[in-house]
Protein backbone atom coordinates (compact mmCIF):
# COMPACT_ATOMS: atom_id res chain seq x y z
CA UNK A 1 0.00 0.00 0.00
CA UNK A 2 3.14 2.52 1.01
CA UNK A 3 4.02 2.02 -2.41
CA UNK A 4 0.98 4.47 -3.60
CA UNK A 5 1.81 7.04 -1.41
CA UNK A 6 5.27 7.48 -1.83
CA UNK A 7 5.57 6.13 -5.95
CA UNK A 8 2.48 7.12 -7.13
CA UNK A 9 1.86 10.36 -4.78
CA UNK A 10 -1.76 8.56 -4.13
CA UNK A 11 -3.39 8.33 -0.48
CA UNK A 12 -4.85 5.45 0.00
CA UNK A 13 -7.61 4.75 2.24
CA UNK A 14 -8.64 1.33 1.44
CA UNK A 15 -6.72 -1.69 0.41
CA UNK A 16 -7.57 -5.36 -0.41
CA UNK A 17 -6.00 -8.33 -2.18
CA UNK A 18 -8.14 -11.16 -3.31
CA UNK A 19 -6.22 -14.36 -4.86
CA UNK A 20 -7.88 -16.88 -6.03
CA UNK A 21 -7.43 -19.58 -8.75
CA UNK A 22 -5.49 -17.91 -11.66
CA UNK A 23 -6.77 -14.31 -10.96
CA UNK A 24 -4.70 -12.04 -8.55
CA UNK A 25 -6.75 -8.87 -7.29
CA UNK A 26 -5.84 -5.42 -5.73
CA UNK A 27 -8.77 -3.19 -5.12
CA UNK A 28 -8.17 0.74 -3.58
CA UNK A 29 -9.55 3.49 -2.70
CA UNK A 30 -7.27 6.67 -2.65
CA UNK A 31 -7.91 10.47 -2.56
CA UNK A 32 -5.08 13.20 -3.65
CA UNK A 33 -2.29 14.43 -1.81
CA UNK A 34 -2.60 18.13 -1.38
CA UNK A 35 1.28 18.52 -0.88
CA UNK A 36 2.23 16.99 -4.85
CA UNK A 37 0.97 18.90 -8.03
CA UNK A 38 0.38 16.94 -10.73
CA UNK A 39 -1.45 19.23 -12.55
CA UNK A 40 -4.78 16.64 -12.15
CA UNK A 41 -7.39 16.18 -9.56
CA UNK A 42 -5.12 13.52 -8.06
CA UNK A 43 -3.61 16.40 -5.67
CA UNK A 44 -7.54 17.36 -4.68
CA UNK A 45 -8.46 15.39 -1.72
CA UNK A 46 -12.20 15.93 -1.79
CA UNK A 47 -11.94 13.59 -5.08
CA UNK A 48 -12.17 10.35 -4.68
CA UNK A 49 -10.38 7.59 -6.82
CA UNK A 50 -11.04 3.78 -7.44
CA UNK A 51 -8.63 1.16 -8.63
CA UNK A 52 -9.89 -2.70 -9.21
CA UNK A 53 -6.87 -4.11 -10.65
CA UNK A 54 -6.49 -8.03 -11.28
CA UNK A 55 -3.80 -9.99 -13.08
CA UNK A 56 -5.36 -12.92 -14.80
CA UNK A 57 -2.08 -15.50 -14.72
CA UNK A 58 1.22 -13.59 -14.02
CA UNK A 59 1.85 -11.92 -16.78
CA UNK A 60 -1.64 -9.82 -18.02
CA UNK A 61 -3.00 -7.30 -16.08
CA UNK A 62 -5.99 -4.98 -16.38
CA UNK A 63 -6.69 -2.13 -14.34
CA UNK A 64 -10.33 -0.53 -14.15
CA UNK A 65 -9.91 2.96 -12.79
CA UNK A 66 -12.46 5.80 -11.82
CA UNK A 67 -11.71 9.06 -10.54
CA UNK A 68 -13.56 12.51 -11.22
CA UNK A 69 -13.13 15.72 -13.28
CA UNK A 70 -15.32 18.59 -12.97
CA UNK A 71 -18.30 16.91 -11.68
CA UNK A 72 -18.51 13.70 -14.02
CA UNK A 73 -17.23 10.37 -13.33
CA UNK A 74 -14.12 9.36 -15.39
CA UNK A 75 -13.75 6.24 -15.97
CA UNK A 76 -10.31 4.60 -17.85
CA UNK A 77 -8.89 1.30 -18.53
CA UNK A 78 -5.02 0.08 -18.33
CA UNK A 79 -3.77 -2.97 -19.67
CA UNK A 80 -0.52 -4.24 -19.54
CA UNK A 81 1.22 -7.71 -20.63
CA UNK A 82 4.66 -9.09 -20.61
CA UNK A 83 6.40 -11.85 -21.46
CA UNK A 84 9.97 -13.11 -20.93
CA UNK A 85 12.10 -13.11 -23.85
CA UNK A 86 15.40 -14.24 -21.64
CA UNK A 87 16.40 -15.18 -18.09
CA UNK A 88 16.73 -11.70 -17.30
CA UNK A 89 14.60 -9.94 -19.50
CA UNK A 90 10.83 -9.29 -20.85
CA UNK A 91 9.09 -7.42 -23.31
CA UNK A 92 6.15 -5.30 -22.16
CA UNK A 93 3.05 -3.85 -23.63
CA UNK A 94 0.45 -1.57 -22.38
CA UNK A 95 -2.34 1.22 -23.26
CA UNK A 96 -5.19 2.75 -21.40
CA UNK A 97 -8.30 3.83 -22.67
CA UNK A 98 -11.09 6.12 -21.59
CA UNK A 99 -15.09 6.07 -21.73
CA UNK A 100 -16.40 9.10 -23.56
CA UNK A 101 -18.47 11.00 -21.17
CA UNK A 102 -22.11 12.13 -22.90
CA UNK A 103 -22.20 15.54 -24.51
CA UNK A 104 -18.78 15.46 -25.85
CA UNK A 105 -17.53 15.67 -29.40
CA UNK A 106 -14.97 13.45 -31.12
CA UNK A 107 -12.37 16.22 -30.41
CA UNK A 108 -13.03 16.77 -27.36
CA UNK A 109 -12.96 13.17 -26.14
CA UNK A 110 -9.99 12.40 -28.02
CA UNK A 111 -8.26 15.38 -26.23
CA UNK A 112 -9.39 14.13 -22.50
CA UNK A 113 -8.44 10.42 -22.93
CA UNK A 114 -5.27 11.58 -23.91
CA UNK A 115 -5.28 13.86 -20.75
CA UNK A 116 -6.04 10.54 -18.66
CA UNK A 117 -3.91 8.46 -20.33
CA UNK A 118 -0.78 10.63 -20.38
CA UNK A 119 -1.29 10.88 -16.46
CA UNK A 120 -1.88 6.85 -16.61
CA UNK A 121 0.94 6.32 -18.53
CA UNK A 122 3.29 8.84 -15.96
CA UNK A 123 2.39 6.53 -12.51
CA UNK A 124 2.79 3.22 -14.99
CA UNK A 125 6.27 4.95 -16.13
CA UNK A 126 7.25 5.11 -12.19
CA UNK A 127 6.89 0.98 -12.01
CA UNK A 128 9.05 0.36 -14.75
CA UNK A 129 11.83 2.41 -13.59
CA UNK A 130 11.30 -0.11 -10.48
CA UNK A 131 10.83 -3.05 -12.47
CA UNK A 132 14.66 -2.37 -13.83
CA UNK A 133 16.07 -2.48 -10.52
CA UNK A 134 14.51 -4.86 -8.33
CA UNK A 135 15.63 -8.35 -7.52
CA UNK A 136 14.22 -11.23 -5.79
CA UNK A 137 14.76 -11.88 -2.17
CA UNK A 138 14.04 -15.27 -0.97
CA UNK A 139 13.96 -14.40 2.44
CA UNK A 140 12.82 -11.14 3.00
CA UNK A 141 12.05 -8.63 5.84
CA UNK A 142 8.49 -7.80 6.22
CA UNK A 143 6.51 -5.19 7.88
CA UNK A 144 2.51 -6.10 8.57
CA UNK A 145 2.05 -2.69 6.00
CA UNK A 146 4.45 -4.73 3.33
CA UNK A 147 1.17 -6.89 3.07
CA UNK A 148 0.69 -10.76 2.41
CA UNK A 149 3.84 -11.00 0.11
CA UNK A 150 4.42 -14.84 0.79
CA UNK A 151 0.59 -15.59 -0.22
CA UNK A 152 1.22 -13.71 -3.42
CA UNK A 153 3.99 -15.59 -3.78
CA UNK A 154 2.47 -18.71 -3.75
CA UNK A 155 -0.34 -18.03 -6.00
CA UNK A 156 2.45 -17.27 -8.82
CA UNK A 157 4.17 -20.64 -7.82
CA UNK A 158 1.41 -22.34 -9.44
CA UNK A 159 2.31 -20.53 -12.93
CA UNK A 160 5.95 -22.24 -12.63
CA UNK A 161 4.89 -26.23 -12.05
CA UNK A 162 3.22 -28.68 -14.09
CA UNK A 163 -0.18 -28.45 -13.76
CA UNK A 164 -0.34 -32.02 -12.04
CA UNK A 165 1.59 -30.21 -9.28
CA UNK A 166 -0.28 -27.35 -8.65
CA UNK A 167 -1.92 -27.48 -5.00
CA UNK A 168 -4.62 -25.89 -3.42
CA UNK A 169 -2.17 -23.15 -1.03
CA UNK A 170 -1.51 -22.12 -4.69
CA UNK A 171 -5.15 -21.79 -6.30
CA UNK A 172 -7.75 -20.96 -2.56
CA UNK A 173 -9.21 -18.30 -2.02
CA UNK A 174 -7.09 -15.80 -0.04
CA UNK A 175 -8.51 -12.42 1.12
CA UNK A 176 -6.28 -9.29 3.01
CA UNK A 177 -7.58 -6.09 3.93
CA UNK A 178 -5.01 -3.65 5.18
CA UNK A 179 -6.47 -1.55 8.38
CA UNK A 180 -5.61 1.80 6.83
CA UNK A 181 -6.07 3.48 10.01
CA UNK A 182 -2.31 3.70 11.13
CA UNK A 183 -0.80 4.92 7.88
CA UNK A 184 -3.21 7.41 7.34
CA UNK A 185 -2.62 8.96 10.40
CA UNK A 186 1.47 9.29 9.70
CA UNK A 187 0.72 10.01 6.29
CA UNK A 188 -1.70 12.74 7.18
CA UNK A 189 0.96 13.99 8.95
CA UNK A 190 3.64 14.07 6.47
CA UNK A 191 1.59 16.08 4.02
CA UNK A 192 -0.08 18.87 7.02
CA UNK A 193 4.52 18.93 7.45
CA UNK A 194 5.37 19.14 3.86
CA UNK A 195 2.31 21.54 3.53
CA UNK A 196 3.79 23.92 6.58
CA UNK A 197 7.07 23.99 4.50
CA UNK A 198 5.35 25.40 1.73
CA UNK A 199 3.41 27.95 2.81
CA UNK A 200 0.44 25.98 2.53
CA UNK A 201 -2.80 25.22 4.46
CA UNK A 202 -3.76 21.94 5.08
CA UNK A 203 -7.22 20.82 3.89
CA UNK A 204 -9.89 19.64 6.16
CA UNK A 205 -10.68 16.52 4.49
CA UNK A 206 -8.51 13.04 4.70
Amino acid sequence: MAHFFYVHYAFPVYFKNVFEGHVATQMMNSKGRQDIALGTNYGNPDIPNKSHASYFGPSYMIDWLENESSGEKIETVLINCHYPVTSDSFVLQYGAMVKKLPGLTDAEADEMAAQFAAGVEIGFEQDVEIWKNKTSIDNPLLSEEDGPVYQLRRWYNQFYVDVEDVTDDMTKRFEFELDTTRAVSSWKQEVDENLAKMGAEPHAAM
